[in-house]
Protein backbone atom coordinates (compact mmCIF):
# COMPACT_ATOMS: atom_id res chain seq x y z
CA UNK A 1 0.00 0.00 0.00
CA UNK A 2 1.03 3.45 -0.64
CA UNK A 3 2.87 4.49 2.31
CA UNK A 4 1.35 8.21 2.34
CA UNK A 5 -2.37 6.50 2.47
CA UNK A 6 -1.51 4.09 5.23
CA UNK A 7 -0.07 7.17 7.46
CA UNK A 8 -3.19 9.32 6.20
CA UNK A 9 -5.46 6.51 7.38
CA UNK A 10 -3.82 6.01 10.33
CA UNK A 11 -4.09 10.14 11.60
CA UNK A 12 -7.44 9.62 11.30
CA UNK A 13 -8.07 6.38 13.15
CA UNK A 14 -10.53 6.69 15.79
CA UNK A 15 -12.48 9.66 13.76
CA UNK A 16 -15.80 9.04 12.05
CA UNK A 17 -15.86 8.10 8.30
CA UNK A 18 -17.73 11.06 6.77
CA UNK A 19 -17.81 13.14 4.04
CA UNK A 20 -16.00 15.84 5.86
CA UNK A 21 -13.07 13.45 7.18
CA UNK A 22 -12.67 11.88 3.38
CA UNK A 23 -12.39 15.50 1.85
CA UNK A 24 -10.31 16.19 4.68
CA UNK A 25 -8.35 13.06 4.13
CA UNK A 26 -8.04 13.21 0.16
CA UNK A 27 -6.79 17.23 0.61
CA UNK A 28 -3.86 15.94 3.11
CA UNK A 29 -2.96 13.21 1.19
CA UNK A 30 -2.56 14.93 -1.64
CA UNK A 31 -0.50 17.56 -0.07
CA UNK A 32 1.97 14.84 1.35
CA UNK A 33 1.82 13.63 -2.53
CA UNK A 34 2.80 17.25 -3.60
CA UNK A 35 5.34 17.80 -0.72
CA UNK A 36 6.62 14.28 -1.42
CA UNK A 37 7.28 14.99 -5.52
CA UNK A 38 8.66 18.88 -4.93
CA UNK A 39 11.13 17.02 -2.15
CA UNK A 40 12.66 14.42 -4.07
CA UNK A 41 12.90 16.65 -6.97
CA UNK A 42 15.13 18.79 -5.23
CA UNK A 43 17.65 15.80 -5.32
CA UNK A 44 16.42 14.44 -1.64
CA UNK A 45 15.85 10.38 -1.78
CA UNK A 46 11.87 8.93 -1.86
CA UNK A 47 12.30 7.23 1.61
CA UNK A 48 13.62 10.17 3.16
CA UNK A 49 11.39 12.53 1.54
CA UNK A 50 8.39 10.81 2.68
CA UNK A 51 9.57 10.97 6.22
CA UNK A 52 9.92 14.62 6.13
CA UNK A 53 6.53 14.93 4.55
CA UNK A 54 4.81 13.02 7.10
CA UNK A 55 6.41 14.71 10.13
CA UNK A 56 5.11 18.05 8.99
CA UNK A 57 1.80 16.98 10.43
CA UNK A 58 1.36 14.55 12.92
CA UNK A 59 -2.20 15.17 14.15
CA UNK A 60 -5.42 16.31 12.47
CA UNK A 61 -7.76 16.41 15.77
CA UNK A 62 -7.37 20.39 15.42
CA UNK A 63 -8.60 20.60 11.70
CA UNK A 64 -12.13 18.08 12.42
CA UNK A 65 -12.47 20.04 15.63
CA UNK A 66 -13.37 23.55 15.07
CA UNK A 67 -13.48 24.12 18.69
CA UNK A 68 -9.62 23.29 18.94
CA UNK A 69 -7.20 25.02 18.16
CA UNK A 70 -3.11 23.82 17.54
CA UNK A 71 -0.91 26.83 18.93
CA UNK A 72 3.21 27.20 19.75
CA UNK A 73 2.95 25.89 23.13
CA UNK A 74 6.28 27.70 24.41
CA UNK A 75 5.81 31.05 22.53
CA UNK A 76 2.59 31.07 24.37
CA UNK A 77 3.64 30.69 27.08
CA UNK A 78 6.55 32.85 27.13
CA UNK A 79 4.26 36.05 26.33
CA UNK A 80 1.68 34.99 29.26
CA UNK A 81 4.80 34.91 31.55
CA UNK A 82 5.73 38.39 30.05
CA UNK A 83 2.01 39.88 30.59
CA UNK A 84 1.90 38.34 34.03
CA UNK A 85 5.16 39.70 34.84
CA UNK A 86 3.90 42.79 33.83
CA UNK A 87 0.83 43.06 35.95
CA UNK A 88 2.33 41.74 38.98
CA UNK A 89 5.04 44.90 38.88
CA UNK A 90 2.72 46.87 38.17
CA UNK A 91 0.75 45.92 41.28
CA UNK A 92 4.02 45.86 43.52
CA UNK A 93 4.46 49.12 42.50
CA UNK A 94 0.76 50.42 43.19
CA UNK A 95 1.11 48.87 46.79
CA UNK A 96 4.01 49.86 48.16
CA UNK A 97 2.44 52.95 49.81
CA UNK A 98 0.12 50.29 51.18
CA UNK A 99 2.82 48.77 53.48
CA UNK A 100 1.63 51.18 56.13
CA UNK A 101 -0.51 48.26 57.57
CA UNK A 102 0.40 44.37 58.01
CA UNK A 103 -1.98 43.20 55.25
CA UNK A 104 -0.23 45.62 52.83
CA UNK A 105 3.70 44.96 53.51
CA UNK A 106 2.66 40.91 53.19
CA UNK A 107 0.71 41.46 50.02
CA UNK A 108 3.40 43.43 48.33
CA UNK A 109 6.34 41.18 49.89
CA UNK A 110 4.44 37.73 48.04
CA UNK A 111 3.90 40.11 44.78
CA UNK A 112 7.71 41.19 45.19
CA UNK A 113 8.39 37.07 45.27
CA UNK A 114 5.95 36.26 42.18
CA UNK A 115 7.47 39.26 40.07
CA UNK A 116 11.02 37.59 40.88
CA UNK A 117 9.78 33.65 40.29
CA UNK A 118 8.03 35.00 36.76
CA UNK A 119 10.86 36.91 35.59
CA UNK A 120 12.89 34.31 35.71
CA UNK A 121 10.71 31.43 34.61
CA UNK A 122 10.06 34.29 31.37
CA UNK A 123 13.77 34.90 31.06
CA UNK A 124 14.62 31.06 30.89
CA UNK A 125 11.90 30.30 28.26
CA UNK A 126 13.12 33.82 26.21
CA UNK A 127 16.67 32.18 26.21
CA UNK A 128 15.75 29.33 24.77
CA UNK A 129 16.86 28.78 21.21
CA UNK A 130 16.27 24.71 20.42
CA UNK A 131 14.09 24.56 17.41
CA UNK A 132 12.60 21.65 18.74
CA UNK A 133 11.03 23.53 21.85
CA UNK A 134 10.41 26.72 20.51
CA UNK A 135 7.95 25.16 18.20
CA UNK A 136 6.38 22.62 20.24
CA UNK A 137 2.74 22.67 19.72
CA UNK A 138 -0.30 22.04 21.90
CA UNK A 139 -4.08 21.38 21.51
CA UNK A 140 -5.94 23.55 23.59
CA UNK A 141 -10.02 23.57 23.51
CA UNK A 142 -11.44 27.18 22.75
CA UNK A 143 -14.90 25.83 24.41
CA UNK A 144 -13.17 25.14 27.43
CA UNK A 145 -10.75 28.36 27.75
CA UNK A 146 -14.41 30.44 27.42
CA UNK A 147 -16.13 28.26 30.02
CA UNK A 148 -13.19 28.65 32.44
CA UNK A 149 -12.64 32.84 31.61
CA UNK A 150 -16.28 33.61 32.51
CA UNK A 151 -16.18 31.21 35.38
CA UNK A 152 -13.16 32.73 36.65
CA UNK A 153 -14.39 36.76 36.29
CA UNK A 154 -18.04 35.33 38.21
CA UNK A 155 -15.94 33.78 40.88
CA UNK A 156 -13.79 36.39 40.91
CA UNK A 157 -16.75 39.49 41.35
CA UNK A 158 -18.87 36.97 44.15
CA UNK A 159 -15.38 37.40 46.03
CA UNK A 160 -14.61 40.93 45.76
CA UNK A 161 -19.11 41.66 46.31
CA UNK A 162 -18.50 39.00 49.76
CA UNK A 163 -15.61 40.46 50.79
CA UNK A 164 -16.73 44.03 50.88
CA UNK A 165 -19.59 43.39 51.90
CA UNK A 166 -19.11 41.48 54.81
CA UNK A 167 -16.45 44.21 56.11
CA UNK A 168 -19.16 47.03 55.64
CA UNK A 169 -21.19 44.42 57.95
CA UNK A 170 -18.53 44.39 60.59
CA UNK A 171 -17.66 47.97 60.28
CA UNK A 172 -20.28 49.65 59.95
CA UNK A 173 -22.56 47.10 61.49
CA UNK A 174 -20.58 47.15 64.76
CA UNK A 175 -22.61 49.89 66.71
CA UNK A 176 -25.35 47.11 66.41
CA UNK A 177 -24.10 43.51 66.84
CA UNK A 178 -21.35 44.21 69.31
CA UNK A 179 -21.99 48.53 70.47
CA UNK A 180 -18.58 48.85 69.36
CA UNK A 181 -19.01 52.11 66.71
CA UNK A 182 -16.10 52.43 64.15
CA UNK A 183 -14.24 55.08 65.06
CA UNK A 184 -11.71 57.25 62.53
CA UNK A 185 -9.39 59.61 64.57
CA UNK A 186 -7.93 61.08 61.43
CA UNK A 187 -6.39 60.66 57.96
CA UNK A 188 -4.10 57.49 59.33
CA UNK A 189 -7.06 55.77 60.49
CA UNK A 190 -8.84 56.50 57.43
CA UNK A 191 -6.48 55.44 54.99
CA UNK A 192 -6.15 51.77 56.70
CA UNK A 193 -9.99 51.38 57.09
CA UNK A 194 -9.61 52.61 52.98
CA UNK A 195 -6.78 49.79 52.37
CA UNK A 196 -8.59 47.13 53.82
CA UNK A 197 -11.13 46.92 51.60
CA UNK A 198 -8.73 48.04 48.56
CA UNK A 199 -6.20 44.91 48.97
CA UNK A 200 -8.52 42.14 47.30
CA UNK A 201 -9.14 44.17 44.07
CA UNK A 202 -5.31 43.74 43.35
CA UNK A 203 -6.76 39.84 42.63
CA UNK A 204 -7.76 41.03 39.85
CA UNK A 205 -4.40 39.65 37.83
CA UNK A 206 -6.05 36.68 37.93
CA UNK A 207 -8.84 37.22 35.41
CA UNK A 208 -7.07 39.06 33.72
CA UNK A 209 -4.34 36.65 33.07
CA UNK A 210 -7.30 34.42 32.00
CA UNK A 211 -8.73 37.15 29.73
CA UNK A 212 -5.01 37.78 28.15
CA UNK A 213 -4.49 33.90 27.70
CA UNK A 214 -7.49 33.78 25.44
CA UNK A 215 -6.19 35.92 23.00
CA UNK A 216 -2.60 34.85 22.73
CA UNK A 217 -4.36 31.27 21.77
CA UNK A 218 -5.84 33.03 18.33
CA UNK A 219 -2.18 35.20 18.31
CA UNK A 220 0.32 31.87 18.50
CA UNK A 221 -2.62 29.11 16.41
CA UNK A 222 -0.11 27.01 13.98
CA UNK A 223 -0.56 28.57 10.63
CA UNK A 224 -1.42 31.80 11.73
CA UNK A 225 1.57 33.65 12.01
CA UNK A 226 5.67 32.57 10.74
CA UNK A 227 7.59 30.15 12.22
CA UNK A 228 10.16 32.31 12.63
Amino acid sequence: MNPLQSYVDQLFKGHKDNKETNDLKAEILSNLEAKVADLTSGGMEHKQAIRVATESIDSVDFLLDKGNKKIYFTRYVTELLQIALLYCLIAWILTIPLRIIGEGTLLNGLLLIAVILIGVLFLILRFIKASRFVNMTFICDMDVVKRCRRSIWLIWSLFITVWTLGNVAIDFGSNIWYSHQIKMGGPYQFAVLAIKYALPFVSVIIPLLFQASSKLIVKYEVGERDED
